[in-house]
């Protein structure tokens, strides 16, 4: 949704860590490359290769030390949602998650809320998708 303000550098960087959140849990659901798939769109960059990782760590530490602070509220709640993608938000990505959430100095009231307000997209965009599909 805001990925686009990123410069070709961030967006490079954003979408290796989002291969490490879709890959971290051992499943790449299909769900995940879509929204990999939609991501690149957005940010009107070629679709990344899964294989395309790179060291988490060291992008992890680019972020924190050469991001605004708007640019890090970004990559974070977008890497969240996309943890969120398959309905299981496995320990692996809540690890990443909160390595991203200690690196950019986010609090714990930051935190829940952004947990809090991406649950609720998702489950309102779960509800969109049967109205759409089953009419129900």
């Amino acid at each position: 949704m805001f990925l686009n303000s990123l410069n070709p550098t961030e967006k490079d960087n954003f979408m290796k860590l989002a291969v490490a959140v879709i890959k971290a849990d051992g499943v790449v659901e299909e769900s995940e490359k879509q929204i990999l798939s939609a991501y690149a769109n957005e940010m009107q960059i070629p679709i990344c290769n899964l294989d395309k990782q790179g060291d988490v760590n060291n992008i992890i530490k680019d972020f924190a030390m050469n991001s605004t602070p708007q640019t890090k509220r970004i990559v974070f709640l977008e890497l969240l949602a996309l943890a969120f993608a398959d309905r299981n938000y496995a320990a692996e990505e809540k690890t990443l998650v909160q390595q991203l959430a200690d690196a950019f100095e986010f609090d714990k009231a930051f935190i829940e809320q952004a947990i809090n307000l991406e649950d609720a997209y998702v489950a309102a965009y779960m509800s969109l998708v049967n109205l759409v599909e089953k009419g129900e």
